[in-house]
C-alpha cells in the first residue's frame, strides 16, 4: 500500500514539475547561455589581443597597471560565481516556497539571474574592447563614455540583486548579516527587505547619475565612488532603524 501511495504521489507531482519547468524553461536556457558566453568571448579575445594589456586604471581613467592578456580569464570566473549565487537561491526557493509560492519565486530568480548575467556580459565585452584599443595605442585614458557605461551597468546590476535579496534564506555568507539579522528568520526577512530596497535605490541613482549628470571619466569615477560609500552608509542606517523599530514592538 505504501509503495502504491508513493507511486501515485510521484505520478501526481510529475505533471506539476513538467509544468513548472515549462514556465521557467526559456529563462533557464538564457541563464546557462549567459553564464558560459563570457568564456567563449574571452577566449576569442585572447586570440587577437596583444600579450600586454591594461589591467587597472586610476581615478583619472589613466592606465596605471599593465598585465598579461590571460589575466582577463578572471572575467568568466566572476560570472560563474554570480551564476552560482543565483543557482543557490533557486535551490532555497524550491525548498521553502511550497506549491503556491515556490514556482513564482523560482521563475523570478531565473529572470533576475539572467538579467544580471546579461549586464555582466555587456561589461566584459566592453572592457575587452577598450583594453584592446588602449593596448594598440600604447596607453592613454579610458574613453569618455566607457566609465559612464560601466557604472551605469553596475547600477543596473544592483536592481535585480536588490530585488532578489528578500528571497534569501538565512545564512552566514550573503545578505545583510548582523548579529540581529541572524538571530531569527523574522529579523533576517526584515533586514533583507530593507537592504534590497536600499540596493535598488542606490543602483537607480548610480545609473541615472552616470547617464544624465556626469560628463567626464573623472567625474564618473568620483560620483560612482561616492554612491558606493553612501550606499553602504544608508544600508547600515536602514538596518539599524529596522532593528530598533522591531525591538519596540
Amino acid at each position: 500500500m505504501k509503495g502504491r501511495a508513493g507511486e501515485e504521489k510521484s505520478a501526481g507531482r510529475a505533471p506539476a514539475e513538467r509544468e513548472k519547468r515549462g514556465r521557467t524553461g526559456p529563462w533557464r536556457t538564457v541563464f546557462w547561455l549567459l553564464m558560459f558566453l563570457p568564456l567563449a568571448v574571452t577566449l576569442a579575445a585572447l586570440v587577437v589581443l596583444p600579450d600586454r594589456v591594461p589591467m587597472h586604471y586610476n581615478l583619472a581613467g589613466e592606465v596605471d597597471r599593465w598585465g598579461s592578456k590571460y589575466e582577463n580569464l578572471i572575467f568568466p570566473v566572476l560570472v560563474w560565481a554570480m551564476g552560482g549565487f543565483f543557482l543557490g537561491m533557486v535551490r532555497f526557493a524550491r525548498r521553502q516556497g511550497g506549491e503556491s509560492n515556490g514556482p513564482a519565486a523560482e521563475r523570478m530568480l531565473w529572470v533576475c539571474g539572467s538579467g544580471t548575467l546579461f549586464l555582466f556580459n555587456v561589461m566584459i565585452a566592453c572592457s575587452l574592447v577598450e583594453a584592446g584599443r588602449l593596448a594598440v595605442a600604447g596607453g592613454g585614458t579610458l574613453g569618455q563614455g566607457f566609465a559612464r557605461l560601466m557604472f551605469t551597468v553596475t547600477g543596473l546590476i544592483f536592481l535585480p540583486l536588490g530585488n532578489a535579496m528578500p528571497k534569501l534564506r538565512r545564512n552566514g555568507w550573503v545578505g545583510v548579516r548582523t548579529s540581529w539579522s541572524l538571530a531569527s528568520d523574522e529579523n533576517w526577512r526584515k533586514s533583507q527587505r530593507a537592504g534590497g530596497v536600499v540596493m535598488m535605490a542606490g543602483g537607480a541613482v548610480l545609473a541615472v547619475g552616470n547617464v544624465f549628470f556626469v560628463r567626464t571619466t573623472e567625474q564618473s569615477l568620483w560620483f560612482s565612488l561616492g554612491c558606493m560609500v553612501l550606499l553602504v552608509v544608508v544600508l547600515l542606517i536602514a538596518t539599524a532603524a529596522v532593528s530598533r523599530e522591531s525591538k519596540k514592538e
